[in-house]
């Protein structure tokens, strides 16, 4: 029996490894286009900024602990260029350009996502000084570039999502002046509410981070070997652009190949893991899952999920069974001390679902009074007013315990809970740790304020 697993990042390596660990005599064979395999996309910011000294140490793995250590046969620098389901067989390019074929009895499909920077703004490919995030190879080309610059020397970052609020973060700390662009009128317009997004923009001020809010950027230029970011009403000079507008699921192969997809764009599957073609298996960022507040499908782009859909498909094709049952969308970044995390929805994402939206804001200290060390959260949870059902919850604060706080309402979207539930949820308490009313409490009960003590009916 051949396995064969197209992408070596962190999904399409749990699939690898799983599977063989279940099927000891198979073959399992990773196709990787790149130098590198189970990689950390999430921290190039950081090998950016000098946080992580090396490249290499972005690998969760050398290649060695899956080729001597788990018997998997990686193929780096092959690139898998069509498939032909009825025959079974992958079309590869070696790294020397040399064309073969690769049957299958399994295939699983770790694509993993792509930048649109250089659809949105073709010119970028020919400017020396703007540069987007990809792969490991442009954090290199990035950190290599800036670090030839003059500290001090400005620096535009166009988009205001995570990679880009990490970016300004971390390039800031290296000692450049740095400007974030962002189309919509706050910063991570994906993630928060504006509300709890101004308490970010007023942050990162305080930071030295120059904020462009509600300016579409609509191209660049280059001028006396500056970059010149041209907006619809303004235009921004710098030494060095890093463009981080968004990314797509990368569905081109298997589009090419006949493999279904969903109303997101990206690849459908089963709760198994397995597409609209028999024994062809998807995992990853390229790959749709269900939100499990709403219950429709969702694109979720996120490490931890990626992993679990790969543990999931490999457990499948190793013989046992395991499903995959969706996802509530929880993230979370630092940015210089402030942790910010969300799951579920957020309230503009509920109202646009149709739920009658209550909300319960809360800013209070991490610990009680008489402790040392307290800092101040922001925390902000969303219900259904009609049915007391919980639907997502924002944190902010210069404290990590904001990541832990959003987790616990992470694992009550799991389950449908209530406001109740979160209400009476057995949250741990000691003075060095948290105050015996937790700002997770005290939401509930503001919340309970306007739905009444007593649980509504389902």
């Amino acid at each position: 029996m051949r396995i064969v697993v197209i992408g070596g990042g962190a999904a399409g390596m749990a699939a690898a490894s799983r599977a063989k660990r279940l099927r000891k005599e198979a073959e399992v064979v990773v196709v990787e286009k790149t130098d590198w395999i189970s990689f950390a996309l999430c921290g190039m910011p950081y090998y950016i900024g000098c946080i992580v000294k090396r490249l290499e140490d972005l690998l969760h793995y050398p290649v060695e602990e899956f080729t001597k250590k788990r018997g998997i046969d990686v193929r780096l620098r092959n690139e898998a260029l069509d498939i032909d389901a009825s025959s079974r067989t992958v079309r590869v390019q070696d790294e020397k350009g040399k064309e073969y074929e690769l049957e299958w009895d399994y295939l699983v499909l770790a694509l993993g996502a792509k930048s649109v920077a250089s659809n949105v703004f073709p010119e970028i490919k020919e400017l020396e000084n703007v540069h987007y995030l990809s792969h490991l190879y442009d954090a290199y080309k990035i950190r290599e570039k800036l670090l030839r610059l003059r500290r001090g020397s400005t620096i535009n970052i166009v988009g205001a999502g995570y990679v880009g609020l990490e970016l300004a973060h971390t390039v800031t700390e290296l000692g450049y002046r740095v400007r974030v662009l962002e189309m919509a009128d706050q910063v991570l317009p994906r993630s928060l509410d504006k509300d709890m997004a101004d308490i970010v923009s007023n942050y990162l001020a305080s930071k030295g981070v120059e904020l462009v809010l509600g300016e579409k950027t609509i191209g660049f230029t280059e001028k006396d070997g500056n970059v010149v970011v041209e907006t619809e009403g303004n235009s921004y000079e710098s030494k060095l652009a890093i463009v981080g507008v968004g990314i797509k699921p990368n569905t081109d192969l298997a589009i090419k190949a006949g493999v279904e997809t969903g109303v997101t764009g990206a690849i459908k599957v089963d709760e198994r893991m397995e597409t609209s073609i028999s024994n062809v298996y998807a995992v990853g960022d390229a790959v749709e899952t269900i939100n499990l507040v709403t219950g429709k499908p969702a694109w979720m782009p996120f490490a931890q999920i990626a992993n679990k859909m790969g543990y999931v498909a490999g457990t499948n094709i190793g013989g046992r069974q395991a499903v995959f049952p969706g996802a509530t969308g929880t993230s979370t970044l630092e940015v210089f001390d402030l942790t910010i995390a969300r799951t579920g929805l957020t309230e503009a994402e509920a109202r646009n679902e149709g739920y009658n939206v209550i909300t319960a804001k809360v800013t209070a200290r991490t610990k009680p009074h008489y402790m040392s060390g307290s800092r101040q959260i922001s925390l902000k949870v969303i219900a259904d007013a009609d049915t007391g059902k919980l639907l997502g919850a924002q944190g902010v604060g210069e404290d990590q315990s904001v990541f832990w706080r959003v987790n616990v309402i992470a694992a009550l979207l799991e389950r449908q809970s209530t406001v109740w539930d979160l209400f009476y949820s057995d949250i741990g308490y000691a003075p060095p740790l948290a105050p015996v009313w937790d700002s997770l409490i005290i939401a509930a009960r503001l919340l309970m304020r306007k739905l009444g003590e007593v649980p509504k009916k389902a």
